[in-house]
């Protein structure tokens, strides 16, 4: 075999390889991301119990909650999902049977739209307040500094004044 073929042969190898590599790298990318976006039902429990509020003790989510009920209502939440059941499913079910006060986040509500707006919208404005306000005292920056717009003639005529009623 010549030297130009040994070599186009060399570079069709390594080329090969690479190409190889890139596809065994490629499928074991996607095994890994197939592995992580579906996490074990006792994950997906615990994630669940956080998001929800405990109906047997107020103020407490589902993960924190001491009582026998709770405890039953987590061992419910994780046999449904480790029996394939969907997480919104059993979201949807608690929601109906205790309301949506049930879910810790209010956010998907109208009473929750208003919790997290009015923050946002007092932020803006005062922003929008400060921005002004420092507009307006930047403006005329020599007047601050002076004291006031006096001239010297007329500090001067104070002086005498004053001095005049002492």
């Amino acid at each position: 075999m010549s030297e130009p073929h040994r070599q186009a042969d060399s570079c069709v190898r390594r080329w090969t390889v690479v190409l190889l590599m890139a596809a065994l790298a490629a499928v074991a990318g996607a095994t890994a991301a197939a592995q992580s976006t579906t996490p074990p039902a006792a994950a997906q429990a615990q994630a669940l119990y956080r998001e929800v509020m405990s109906p047997f003790c107020p103020g407490l989510t589902l993960a924190d909650c001491p009582s026998p009920q709770a405890f039953e209502m987590r061992g419910d939440i994780e046999r449904r999902l480790k029996n394939g059941e969907s997480r919104q499913a059993i979201v949807d079910e608690l929601v109906a049977a205790y309301g949506p006060q049930i879910l810790s986040d209010p956010s998907d509500t109208p009473i929750g739209r208003i919790v997290w707006g009015v923050p946002i919208v007092l932020s803006v404005l005062a922003a929008g307040g400060l921005a002004w306000f420092l507009r307006r005292i930047t403006r005329f920056p020599g007047a601050a500094s002076e004291g006031g717009s006096e001239s010297a003639d007329e500090r001067d005529r104070l002086d005498e004044e004053l001095a005049a009623l002492d």
